[in-house]
């Protein structure tokens, strides 16, 4: 497998888990994801276990990076391993082609596991998680407006909350300011909000805030 996060001490910590589990290799790390596309052309692996968000100039990060994995290595089985708690950008992850998703505030010999349900084609998520996804699942019914938000929406959604100004959003994204100011406005026409504190409070009663 491949592992790619940003932070040095996350990849030492994952590896000696793995290691200690005896069953899986760690083939090659990446700590951007420019790198981690460029190690995906040229090294085989069955599994990637990634971060979600690492900010790379000129390369996908978030749902963007999961979509190209999707579309460029479409056989490769993908594990998020995250500090974001977002039920609903957890179940864009997966519409992303995720199958599996780790809180690394969890422990994390729940990791293997998951790993292991990857390679087989099964989804994982991971215990604090699939509280969450559950929670969420039983506030927000099937026709919710929040789920007919559209990924790149609940994206810009979830930074705007986390106190983003729309050019920085844009900055992380590497969308334009206009594109990002449309997909928030078109996301609080869906919500039936009509300011930020609007937003704010119902991305936090709604499982939308990270």
């Amino acid at each position: 497998m491949v592992l790619a996060d940003d932070h040095p001490l996350i990849i030492v910590g994952v590896r000696q888990k793995l290691a200690d589990a005896g069953d899986i290799a760690v083939v090659a790390d990446a700590d951007n994801s420019r790198v981690l596309m460029d190690i995906l052309r040229t090294t085989h692996c069955d599994v990637l276990v990634t971060d979600f968000s690492m900010p790379c100039e000129n390369a996908p990060d978030g749902l963007a990076m999961l979509n190209a994995i999707r579309i460029k290595f479409p056989a490769l089985r993908v594990v998020v391993l995250t500090m974001l708690e977002n039920a609903g950008l957890v179940a864009s992850m997966q519409a992303a082609g995720v199958l599996g998703v780790v809180n690394k505030r969890d422990d994390l010999s729940e990791l293997p596991a998951v790993i292991r349900a990857a390679y087989q084609g099964r989804t994982g998520l991971g215990t604090s998680l699939r509280a969450e996804m559950e929670n969420w699942a039983s506030r927000i019914s099937p026709d919710s407006t929040a789920r007919n938000l559209s990924p790149r929406e609940l994206e810009v959604v979830r930074l705007c909350v986390s106190g983003m100004t729309t050019t920085e959003v844009a900055r992380h994204l590497h969308r334009s300011a206009n594109t990002v100011s449309t997909q928030k406005h078109s996301a609080m026409r869906k919500l039936g909000v009509t300011n930020d504190a609007e937003l704010f409070d119902y991305a936090q009663a709604h499982g939308l805030k990270s």
